[in-house]
């Protein structure tokens, strides 16, 4: 396990950094804005909107395209794959966390990628790939990235609004969601709607959930540590567009379990 130091960088900050200079001119020319009205979505009924477990919920606005699927694993299964990820090298990222990436390099400015270094996907990933299959709306699911996140309140992590990338990743984005409690927010423009993250919970976003809401990590709900398994499909030029040849090629490596 990497010992704790702080990755952050350009506007990023954590608790290791933000009393530093680079921080207080970050904050003086543009200070974040909290998180103070939003929308509970429920995740029995998977909506936003009024249900028979959210009785003063009256709003109309859906969010659609984001389901939560709850117990997704057992608890040993859930005990075991942190162990078998904590084998693994733990590099400090932006905002108070630490990562672990299994894919293919990218510049995401220029739209260049790297394979020479991508080997394949974790072998104990490999159950999860199974498990992703047998739900009916994942059975076509292919994953070729597999990112680990690493959160801890004494370092005030936490992961601002954004969007996933476009143009290398596809329509469906998965999450599980370990050890510990926790929440995402969603935000389009005029609306905000908090989605409660259970422990060995998993979250998908395709649709509207993916392309239309930003989605981020609030430093306020990491009361313990938590890790976030996250797995991405290729979006569809790197499936039947003009960069397939690169898509299958990422695909026979991300096949391989190492």
């Amino acid at each position: 396990m990497t010992a704790h130091a702080c990755g952050c960088k350009g506007i990023r900050y954590c608790k290791l950094c933000e009393h530093s200079d680079r921080v207080a001119a970050i904050k003086a020319e543009c200070l974040p804005e909290p998180v103070e009205e939003f929308q509970l979505f429920c995740v029995h009924c998977n909506t936003s909107i009024s249900c028979p477990h959210s009785l003063n919920n009256t709003s109309n606005v859906d969010l659609k395209g984001v389901r939560v699927y709850l117990d997704f694993m057992s608890e040993a299964e859930e005990l075991k794959l942190v162990e078998d990820i904590d084998q693994g090298e733990w590099l400090a990222s932006q905002s108070g966390r630490f990562k672990q990436d299994y894919g293919p390099r990218a510049n995401y400015k220029r739209k260049k990628l790297k394979l020479d270094k991508f080997e394949g996907l974790p072998k104990y990933s490999h159950y999860l790939r199974d498990r992703l299959a047998d739900i009916c709306e994942l059975a076509d699911f292919i994953p070729v990235e597999q990112c680990n996140l690493d959160y801890k309140p004494e370092l005030g992590s936490s992961i601002d609004f954004h969007f996933d990338d476009f143009w290398l990743w596809g329509e469906r984005l998965i999450i599980i969601n370990l050890l510990s409690y926790s929440y995402m927010y969603f935000k389009d423009e005029d609306n905000c709607i908090k989605v409660p993250l259970p422990r060995r919970s998993l979250i998908t976003m395709s649709g509207d959930g993916r392309f239309v809401w930003k989605h981020a990590i609030a430093r306020e709900d990491i009361q313990s540590r938590r890790i976030s398994v996250t797995f991405r499909e290729l979006s569809e030029q790197f499936m039947i567009g003009e960069r397939a040849h690169e898509g299958q090629k990422i695909i026979e490596l991300a096949s391989v379990l190492v």
